[in-house]
């Protein structure tokens, strides 16, 4: 996503004020204002935005702040994606996961917080903001813990798919809405549909 696509600018507005709009969302608008400077570029000598900058420049250029609740979406984003902490990390992995489905950071940061719906969503949202076609492997330790947040939950697997195509299905909306365009859309299904077949798999096991 760069700033030559055309988003519109009301829609932006719209996002930005909401404090249901997904990180994700945030992440293409941001993307689209700033370019490589939200993630920062050493080999082109671009350094990285400080949030509060960002926040800002967003209210400057669109004249809406963006809510609590969406700052620590896509600052989960971004440090998810920062050295690909968020596969590599489990403490990252569910500080991030805890801020993305609902924008509450909660009071702790505890394994126990996260449910498997939370988790689902998470490993779905960053799979679609990593500009890699093929997202890093899971570490050994967030791999054990997601296996054991669905075995917990085993019995709500079913519901726990329905609400995260239900919070994807609004995502996809928001992105026409914006006006991005469709070759990104159609990754993002593909996306969804990798990362829906890999929990139903487990689940099965």
């Amino acid at each position: 996503m760069t700033a030559s696509v055309n988003l519109d600018e009301g829609e932006i507005r719209k996002a930005l004020g909401d404090a249901d709009t997904s990180g994700i969302v945030l992440f293409v608008i941001a993307l689209h204002a700033f370019g490589p400077a939200v993630m920062g570029d050493a080999e082109a000598g671009v350094e990285q935005m400080d949030p509060s900058e960002m926040w800002s420049d967003l209210f400057t250029r669109y004249g809406t702040w963006v809510t609590e609740e969406g700052e620590n979406k896509l600052n989960a984003i971004i440090t998810g994606l920062t050295n690909g902490q968020f596969w590599y990390d489990a403490d990252v992995f569910v500080a991030v996961a805890t801020a993305l489905f609902d924008g509450d950071l909660g009071d702790t940061l505890i394994f126990d917080d996260l449910d498997a719906t939370e988790i689902m969503w998470a490993v779905l949202e960053m799979g679609m903001a990593s500009d890699s076609v093929d997202p890093p492997v899971f570490s050994n330790a967030v791999q054990r813990y997601i296996q054991d947040a669905l075995e917990y939950e085993q019995e709500d697997q079913d519901q726990n798919a329905r609400e995260v195509e239900r919070v994807y299905l609004t995502v996809l909306d928001q992105m026409r809405a914006l006006g991005v365009p469709t070759d990104m859309l159609r990754a993002m299904d593909e996306e969804y549909a990798a990362v829906a077949a890999e929990f139903k798999d487990d689940s099965d096991a």
